[in-house]
């Protein structure tokens, strides 16, 4: 039942276009009866065109329409057709003729008078193709009684040409039959045309720009020869030379078929290698049978048409089926997808149309073909794929999108867990680096300092003072070490604020003025708890310096900033000293340097005897 269930789009498609067809063709024929016997002769061209003179009536012959104009004679190029009928006044108020087929060119006569003429009767004939035509009968030469309508046809190449039944009545009563005739042959054709035009400007479009989709390489080779058959109908003189036209027709005809097949193919998977050959391989002994037939001179005329023309319509018979069922291959392995059932239903209407002219034009004359308005199902059909496979990838990235949407989710709360892993041992490793710092600088400053304190201690030479300034000192190094940590957001402008609320006592024991030029709006924040402290014990060495040895009235501490660039100085009015490397040893600067080296920075000293001194700390942070 699935199988029948995907079927039913197909089905509906195909006898939807099969009715439409049906409905078309049926409305091209009046209700009254046609007229199926006449009469028909070889003939010559007349001395006078405007006149019909019946020169060997013992020729003419009874025949049933319709009817191949080859069965009168293949070796003339004229062939004179009639008949005969009886006609009362008032009978007829607007009496025509209506001719549903006529591939030649004529001459139309009543009792003996033109009335019509369509195309070039006199040699060479023009090419002529039309789907219909439809002729008032003059009334003026009308008579009562017995009259005759007659018609001279010729046509460009002998042994062609066929004669379908026609009607006589008003002249009303055939113009819809005249307009839903011209839908079929020629609107149909024409938006055919258009559509295969569209559809292969987008393939190459496709193939410039990089695909190599088998199914846009097929279509792009398929496609030129539906355009030649739709051309060979709407303008039949648009090749000049009638062999050369013949042949590019009849090639056509051979590429649909070769080249379709391979198309249907390439909707399922590439083509096998076997199929690819077997139809180039169709194609070009069609090719060399078309060309043979149309430009080989001791061909009879009949020949010409016939050989290329029942070649093809037997091929196709077993063709076309084989291309039916590779579609139904691609519905079983589609069925899940509506696109691709209505892929498949576009896709069989041209086999559908090829069955239809293989079977009737087989078994004898046909008024009209299908095949070439049978380009608009292959047209459809690769439009609709295209269609399909854009939904298909369109589903496909949705689905990968989705896809990946989890594993990013998943990556995500993976990285989460691990960024937090990180961030606990990332918190352990700082801990144990600043315990370790802590230590060092306890080991360096605070312990070093209550070891020579012991020492002293021990040394009876040593007075009180010396102790209680030894001690002083190491509570200053301890409280520096706790300022430094004690500032969670490493904003130094705190730390040097609890450094003056430090270092002021001492300065005012010593009878020295500390002047305090850093702003308590500067930004002084992003410095590490080791940074502060080295920033804080050059600074605390600085001034250590002065009021030990400049003997200073005054004392200034200032702080800038430019940019991502810290100034801190230590200036005194005191006695200065001579630069020198000695002078600069004795006063520390050796281990204010590198303290600086440590931090990343630079250290600038600058003294000269009675004119104070500078000490100036530049941090790049």
């Amino acid at each position: 039942m699935s199988h029948l269930r995907s079927l039913l789009p197909t089905l509906a498609l195909a006898a939807a276009f099969l009715m439409l067809i049906l409905w078309l063709e049926a409305g091209t024929h009046p209700t009254r009866p046609a007229i199926t016997s006449i009469e028909a002769r070889p003939a010559e061209l007349p001395a006078d065109l405007r006149r019909w003179q019946d020169v060997a009536p013992e020729a003419w012959r009874a025949f049933e329409l319709p009817l191949q104009v080859c069965k009168i004679r293949c070796t003339t190029p004229y062939t004179a057709w009639r008949y005969r009928f009886d006609f009362e006044p008032g009978q007829l108020v607007e009496p025509a003729l209506y001719f549903p087929h006529t591939d030649a060119n004529f001459a139309l006569y009543l009792n003996g008078t033109l009335i019509e003429m369509k195309g070039r009767v006199i040699d060479p004939p023009s090419v002529y193709r039309f789907g219909g035509r439809l002729i008032r009968l003059p009334i003026d030469l009308l008579k009562r009684g017995e009259n005759e309508v007659a018609w001279l046809l010729t046509i460009e190449r002998r042994g062609s040409g066929i004669v379908t039944p026609f009607y006589l009545g008003n002249y009303p009563e055939f113009e819809s039959p005249l307009r839903r005739l011209h839908w079929l042959t020629d609107d149909l054709v024409r938006a055919s045309f258009w559509l295969q035009l569209a559809a292969l400007l987008f393939a190459l479009a496709l193939i410039l720009r990089g695909s190599q989709e088998r199914v846009v390489l097929w279509f792009a080779a398929v496609s030129p020869f539906w355009l030649v058959i739709a051309m060979w109908h709407l303008l039949p003189d648009w090749i000049v030379s009638t062999s050369l036209r013949f042949s590019a027709f009849y090639v056509s005809l051979f590429g649909v078929i070769s080249f379709s097949v391979l198309f249907v193919c390439a909707i399922l998977e590439t083509p096998p290698r076997w199929l690819t050959r077997t139809a180039l391989a169709y194609f070009a002994i069609g090719t060399a049978l078309s060309l043979a037939a149309n430009f080989w001179p001791e061909l009879d005329g009949y020949w010409r048409i016939a050989l290329p023309h029942y070649a093809i319509k037997w091929s196709a018979m077993l063709i076309l089926p084989y291309a039916v069922f590779r579609l139904y291959s691609y519905l079983d392995r589609q069925r899940e997808s509506k696109m691709a059932q209505w892929t498949l239903a576009a896709a069989v209407l041209p086999a559908v149309c090829g069955m239809h002219d293989a079977i009737r034009g087989s078994l004898g004359p046909m008024p009209f073909a299908l095949y070439p308005i049978s380009g608009l199902g292959v047209s459809i059909a690769f439009c609709l794929e295209l269609g399909r496979r854009v939904l298909a990838n369109q589903q496909r990235m949705a689905r990968y999108s989705q896809e990946l949407a989890a594993t990013v989710t998943a990556r995500e709360l993976e990285l989460a867990e691990n960024y937090a892993k990180l961030q606990i041992a990332d918190r352990e490793h700082a801990l144990t680096q600043e315990r370790q710092r802590i230590m060092q600088d306890m080991h360096d400053g605070v312990a070093g300092q209550l070891a020579a304190l012991v020492y002293l201690a021990n040394d009876g030479n040593v007075g009180r003072t010396q102790i209680v300034d030894a001690v002083r000192a190491g509570l200053v190094d301890m409280r520096l070490v706790l300022d430094s940590l004690n500032q969670p957001d490493g904003d130094l402008a705190l730390a040097l604020g609890a450094f003056r609320g430090r270092i002021e006592p001492l300065l005012r024991a010593s009878e020295i003025h500390l002047q305090w030029n850093v702003d308590w709006k500067l930004d002084l924040q992003g410095f590490s708890p080791e940074a502060m402290l080295g920033v804080l014990r050059i600074l605390q060495e600085a001034l250590s310096n002065a009021v030990k040895h400049a003997r200073a009235s005054s004392i200034e501490v200032r702080a800038a900033r430019s940019g991502d660039v810290f100034w801190f100085a230590v200036v005194d009015d005191g006695i200065g000293f001579a630069s020198s490397a000695r002078v600069l040893n004795r006063y520390g600067v050796s281990g204010m340097a590198s303290r600086a080296q440590k931090l990343g920075a630079h250290l600038h000293i600058d003294s000269a005897p009675a004119c104070g001194t500078m000490v100036v700390l530049e941090v790049r942070h």
